[in-house]
């Protein structure tokens, strides 16, 4: 029966060392780094509301624009940017009244998990 056979299989030593040199040869040659990603909390320190904010980032030859809208005063969102750390990235916040803040933001900043706190 096939449950005999798969039963052997399981017992043999080969079974072992296909297994064995499954996992180190994951080990070895999967990519265990971390991902160019970047966590932006972009945070409204403002009384008023912010139109609009844009993330315009890239690195090589790449480059990408992340598009937010309508956060109200007090509120907190969470961005992924595809970016590599210490590279800084370009904001554009719009605030309601026609207010804009244009700036490169946080490129000395160490961390994946980055604050952005935004006011007029």
């Amino acid at each position: 029966m096939w449950i005999d056979r798969l039963i052997d299989a399981l017992r043999s030593l080969r079974t072992l060392f296909f297994i064995l040199g499954l996992a180190v040869g994951w080990l070895l040659f999967a990519d265990h780094q971390d991902a160019d990603i970047l966590y932006v909390t972009v945070h409204n320190t403002d009384s008023v509301m912010l139109e609009s904010v844009r993330f315009e980032f890239g690195f090589g030859l790449t480059q990408s624009n992340i598009l937010i809208v309508q956060i109200k005063p007090g509120e907190k969102r969470l961005v992924a940017l595809n970016h590599p750390l210490n590279k800084g990235y370009n904001v554009e916040a719009h605030f309601a009244g026609g207010e804009v803040r244009s700036f490169c933001a946080n490129r000395t900043y160490p961390e994946r998990h980055q604050p952005l706190p935004l006011q007029r």
